[in-house]
């Protein structure tokens, strides 16, 4: 693809081997400057070796990745604030260049079942500002998945899992509420916010979010409904990203198998002025100029990232992933084989 200026990726996900070739694959055919894996290992306890994936294909892509660690938890609720301490910690001292985490997205936020800003997760945070350790954290989802009639088709068929109006689930407030509130105790916190903290449909309230916490940013992974809410809000939202283009990072959820059409799409949003359908959303190009742009591609990720990424201890990796086994072994509502097949496929990944 031909580019104007350099483009770096925030959010690239990979769950197993195949998926960590065709990563590095189209990270080549896209030509990017940087990226940055980050890991499911949180969400998915079979997915338990994610974090040493991430770090072998940020060791293979020839200093061009990064990678962010997810947190082990049990499999129901989360862990005491030492082991989660520890874990950040070890992850730090690996060589990891942020944390990567899931609490917030609903069906998570219901399985452990406290809040994002309880005082458990406080020794974690602090750690990550003590260390200046940046955290891409995914909370809440569309606002449209509480209302059933509302939801895209593409959603209903993933069934009642990403429905979160039944009455088990907090609401879509009370998720940003909790998160917000982890910036009120920890303000130096770095935090980017995946696919806009699924607060494009109300601009003011995103204006006045970057306005009260100087260290969040947001990135621009889709959900597509956003982009419709750009549309809808045509004028208004092409100066928000005119006045914050300082605050928006560019980030994919790749990789997929519709790859080439999501970067395109992206593309298209930022540069052009086109109207056009993505993945069942009206769309409207911005049309941003120059400087936004290269705010947005680059700039953003180098005031996040170190440069160069840091130095991975792949002895280091090793016994870490040696360490997961038992854990492994102690699943109960997962497969222990598959989270033990996870780990070996992924140490066999970092044998460069």
């Amino acid at each position: 693809m031909y580019y104007k200026y350099p483009i770096s990726d925030v959010h690239i996900h990979a769950f197993n081997r195949a998926f960590a070739d065709e990563t590095l694959d189209m990270v080549r055919e896209l030509g990017y400057a940087k990226f940055v894996m980050l890991s499911g290992a949180s969400i998915f306890p079979e997915f338990m070796g994610n974090n040493i994936l991430c770090a072998a294909i940020k060791l293979k892509s020839s200093g061009r990745g990064y990678a962010f660690a997810a947190l082990h938890y049990p499999e129901e609720g989360i862990s005491g604030p030492e082991e989660m301490l520890a874990q950040a910690a070890r992850y730090h001292e690996l060589g990891f260049d942020g944390i990567k985490m899931m609490d917030g997205k609903p069906n998570m936020r219901l399985r452990i079942g406290v809040p994002l800003n309880d005082p458990a997760y406080d020794p974690l945070f602090s750690f990550m500002e003590s260390v200046d350790l940046p955290l891409l954290y995914h909370v809440n989802d569309p606002v449209e998945f509480w209302t059933w009639d509302l939801m895209p088709q593409w959603a209903k068929k993933m069934g009642k899992e990403v429905f979160y109006g039944d009455g088990r689930y907090p609401s879509k407030q009370q998720i940003e509420d909790e998160a917000l509130g982890i910036l009120d105790k920890h303000p130096r916190l770095r935090v980017i916010f995946p696919h806009f903290f699924f607060t494009a449909v109300n601009r003011e309230r995103t204006r006045r979010i970057f306005d009260a916490y100087p260290n969040v940013s947001y990135d621009l992974t889709p959900g597509w409904e956003m982009f419709e809410s750009f549309a809808q809000d045509y004028e208004g939202w092409r100066q928000f990203f005119i006045d914050y283009s300082h605050r928006i990072l560019f980030g994919t959820d790749t990789i997929s198998d519709h790859w080439r059409e999501t970067v395109s799409c992206l593309r298209r949003v930022l540069e052009t002025a086109e109207e056009f359908t993505a993945f069942e959303e009206h769309c409207r190009g911005l049309a941003l100029d120059g400087d936004v742009l290269k705010n947005i591609y680059q700039h953003n990720f180098d005031r996040y990232l170190p440069n160069p990424p840091r130095t991975m201890s792949l002895a280091g990796l090793r016994a870490y992933g040696q360490s997961l086994y038992p854990r492994a072994a102690a699943l109960r509502r997962c497969s222990p084989e598959k989270a033990a097949a996870n780990i070996t496929e992924a140490l066999a990944a970092l044998e460069l």
